[in-house]
């Protein structure tokens, strides 16, 4: 599961446009606002597993309304929800990576993602 680190180039500007890759996703127009906030957000190199901790990230400093990183509060549509939109968001994180990256990135974000819950729902 070691990849090499890929420039994300691409797939911020697929993130950013994300309702043209995710069409299917018109009815949850955060998980589009979410994507513009990712390619702000993320490295620009990441490994899969790298993705998938920046978008936990993300989702926590959602949350809290602060960027964990600079500490300055965060602006926008995404904050202040119910911590179900974020767990919604969470769950999206494989179906955005097929979505933006190679296919051979995105099965190995889905493999870390899946072995995260897999360690989450054994500590339950």
């Amino acid at each position: 599961m070691s990849m090499q680190p890929i420039s994300m180039k691409e797939a911020k500007k697929k993130l950013a446009g994300l309702e043209e890759f995710m069409p299917d996703s018109k009815d949850f127009t955060l998980l589009y606002d979410f994507g513009r906030f990712l390619a702000e957000y993320l490295n620009p190199k990441l490994v899969p597993i790298g993705f998938v901790m920046g978008c936990e990230l993300a989702l926590n400093d959602l949350q809290t309304g602060v960027n964990g990183f600079t500490r300055k509060p965060i602006r926008g549509s995404l904050i202040g929800y119910p911590p179900g939109i974020y767990a919604l968001l969470r769950m999206e994180i494989p179906r955005i990576a097929k979505a933006v990256f190679p296919e051979d990135f995105a099965k190995e974000v889905k493999a870390v993602f899946d072995e995260i819950n897999k360690k989450l729902t054994a500590t339950r």
